[in-house]
């Protein structure tokens, strides 16, 4: 059995069986630096009102309203541009506007990119064979598999490797597991999507300049174009990932889809040749997937006539619409790949073919923007509007609604107050405030919670919890998201809490709260139980949880992932539903905890 696949199996067991601390077989180090919210714009997309750029505000409005009360919808950031003006931005309460975002492999095309610099530059042509290039320590069978493998089949996504995602959790040396696996198929044959074609045209990069692919792309785009606040991980080889791994900004992920609809030109330079830039457009390959069912050069054809879209998984795009001169940029935490989701529906619906905005100015619309401002507003948590009451006084439904809410506001104040200074110790350990998403994602695994605490700290409330040798404390926000960051093993991330108090049906008090963490897609849901002042019941979850389990199980099933006759005999003997029922006690996991009174939490201290 190939070493990745053991490895693989064995992370995918260990997760299963809950275990917590060094799980990740690639080497950890700390290396997502914190946002920098002090840092200057440097040439910023300008601003304008929708109706100065053709574009009805209420179109836009409604837009923002869908979003905002789909309640199945988790919309992060949405940012829209016309003309390169931006006539939309706004966060969905506790994300804010503007901040960087976990990218996916919505970064998959700016690695195209980078290769088309390259061939611009005559240092690399698609027709190159990439073992020429890499000369990997692959061995005498591995030449022979990929000696046709060229630099084309791997921006098409038809390179044939059965060395994918999963395999990348597994171990620290890429290059030379990619060509060690075996093929699914010849390369070029067919359409097979895989983020390590992504980090294979990386190492090219860097093989081709001495430079990493983000130091490349910061030299020659991303500084040009004033995009600062960014950041690409990379392997301990010190290769960009490629395929993930990318933090951007809304706004500076836009600037890259108009340096696409602009023909690689952007401002005043020309930044990427004309002619890789419809090479890249053109579509090459079919994907077999209903919405997106082509792929051009590292870039998704979308279904609106000419129209492509730079697409990662769970929600992030930047969605270029070339006949309006417009560029619509999604972030969210949707459980969806591939535009197959309830949030590409309503885009679709939106900027469909059958919407054309103005291609001159509208005559100003002060109550239809006013309408638009007012759907921001409440998007960001800023506004709440509640409709007025016509008729019924005091003795309508809405009315009692409210008195009932003023009783649990009342109710929630005087409970709150009974919890400050209490600690629960929890019964097992498995449990941790990343998601397990994010954990895989970032190679960054929980040490477990051994204790949640509550605390009053004049009108604020706090969670405290500790986890490993680490103590978060968390600020939590009963109308709008409160931001904290949270340290983990040395990384930066930044959260947005929410809670809300009520009773079940039993009339025990259930406080649930909601840590989303702010720069990526996922967040962590955390339902308490109090069935006495003794003891509670932590109920974890995460959204979305299930994206992860289908992500490494299917990787390596026996039916859909894995080529190797001997993986598929491993797994052949373990029951697929006992598998994926481990995986969802892990991300759901229900912890009972113990009051921790006072003469034992002085043992432990001393002790």
């Amino acid at each position: 059995m190939p070493r990745a696949e053991l490895d693989a199996i064995k992370l995918l067991w260990e997760i299963v069986n809950q275990k917590t601390g060094d799980l990740g077989r690639v080497p950890y180090s700390p290396q997502k630096p914190a946002f920098d919210f002090g840092m200057p714009e440097e040439d910023p997309l300008p601003r304008s009102t929708p109706e100065e750029e053709g574009v009805d505000s209420g179109h836009l409005a409604s837009l923002v309203r869908c979003f905002t009360e789909t309640s199945s919808l988790h919309m992060h950031q949405l940012l829209v541009v016309r003309h390169g003006h931006v006539i939309l931005e706004t966060g969905f309460d506790p994300y804010p506007a503007g901040l960087w975002h976990a990218s996916y492999s919505m970064c998959k095309s700016f690695t195209g990119m980078a290769v088309g610099l390259l061939v611009g530059e005559g240092k690399l042509s698609l027709e190159d064979r990439v073992l020429d290039k890499l000369s990997p320590s692959a061995g005498f069978l591995s030449s022979l598999r990929y000696r046709e493998l060229t630099v084309r089949h791997l921006l098409t996504m038809s390179s044939g490797s059965g060395f994918g995602e999963s395999g990348a959790v597994s171990g620290d040396d890429w290059v030379e597991r990619f060509f060690s696996s075996p093929l699914k198929f010849d390369p070029g044959t067919r359409f097979d999507y895989n983020s390590m074609n992504s980090y294979i045209l990386s190492a090219l990069v860097t093989k081709c300049t001495g430079m990493s692919l983000f130091d490349y792309l910061k030299e020659r785009i991303f500084t040009p174009m004033g995009i600062r606040r960014i950041y690409w991980e990379h392997t301990p080889a010190g290769i960009s990932k490629g395929g993930w791994g990318m933090y951007i900004r809304p706004e500076d992920a836009a600037k890259l889809g108009i340096l696409y609809l602009n023909g690689g030109r952007y401002r005043d330079r020309q930044l990427i040749p004309e002619d890789w830039v419809k090479e890249s457009l053109v579509p090459r390959i079919e994907t077999g997937e209903a919405n997106n069912p082509w792929y051009g050069y590292h870039v998704w054809c979308a279904l609106r006539p000419g129209s492509f879209l730079y697409n990662g998984m769970l929600g992030q795009n930047v969605h270029c619409f070339p006949d309006m001169d417009m560029v619509v940029v999604t972030n969210a935490g949707n459980p969806e790949i591939f535009q197959n989701g309830k949030m590409n529906a309503v885009i679709r619906t939106y900027f469909g073919e059958q919407y054309m905005p103005e291609e001159g100015p509208l005559p100003p619309n002060p109550a239809s923007l006013h309408r638009l401002m007012r759907a921001v507003r409440a998007a960001e948590g800023k506004e709440m509007i509640f409709p007025p009451i016509t008729r019924g006084g005091w003795k309508s439904a809405r009315s009692v609604e409210r008195m009932n809410s003023v009783r649990t506001e009342a109710a929630k104040e005087r409970f709150l107050k009974s919890l400050d200074g209490s600690t629960y110790r929890c019964s097992q350990g498995q449990a941790g405030l990343l998601p397990l998403m994010m954990q895989v994602v970032h190679n960054n695994y929980t040490r477990g919670i051994r204790s949640v605490g509550f605390a009053r700290k004049g009108r604020e409330f706090l969670l405290t919890v500790r986890e490993g040798e680490a103590m978060h404390v968390l600020p939590v926000g009963f109308t709008r998201g409160r931001h904290v960051p949270i340290f983990m093993n040395g990384e930066e991330y930044l959260a947005g809490v929410k809670g809300r108090f009520g009773f079940n049906e039993e009339g025990i008090p259930v406080l649930t709260l909601v840590i989303s963490f702010i720069e990526d897609a996922a967040e962590r849901r955390l339902r308490i139980v109090f069935p006495d002042r003794e003891h509670i019941r932590l109920e974890w979850s995460e959204t979305p949880g299930d994206v992860l389990i289908s992500g490494l199980f299917n990787n390596m099933n026996p039916v859909s992932g894995s080529t190797s006759p001997v993986i598929h005999a491993v797994l052949g003997r373990i029951d697929p539903e006992l598998i994926v029922r481990g995986m969802s006690m892990t991300i759901s996991p229900v912890v009972t905890a113990d009051l921790v009174h006072e003469t034992q939490a002085s043992c432990r201290d001393t002790g």
